[in-house]
């Protein structure tokens, strides 16, 4: 299973739906500067490119060190992210 892309601005209305109480404001600036880590090449301590979703709520670690679940199973992941390459080419 892969991870199932969402446009940033969309995750946000969905996490808002389910968490009522987080501030849309604070979590898009988390989620932007999580994405621009993750272009910026910055990795989790094992190595692996970071999630973007996780990294904005626990730090900046990839989707196994964040849930210790080998593969993402369907988990939303933003657009940019996809691609998992850890950002830089």
């Amino acid at each position: 299973m892969a991870f199932v892309p969402i446009q940033l601005a969309e995750y946000v209305r969905l996490h808002m739906r389910g968490n009522p109480g987080t501030s849309a404001a604070d979590l898009t600036a988390r989620l932007k500067s999580a994405l621009d880590d993750y272009k910026a090449g910055r990795r989790c301590h094992c190595g692996e490119p970071i999630w973007v979703i996780g990294s904005a709520e626990t730090g900046l670690m990839c989707f196994t060190c964040i849930t210790g679940e080998a593969e993402p199973s369907e988990e939303y992941e933003i657009a940019e992210a996809c691609d998992k390459s850890g950002g830089k080419q």
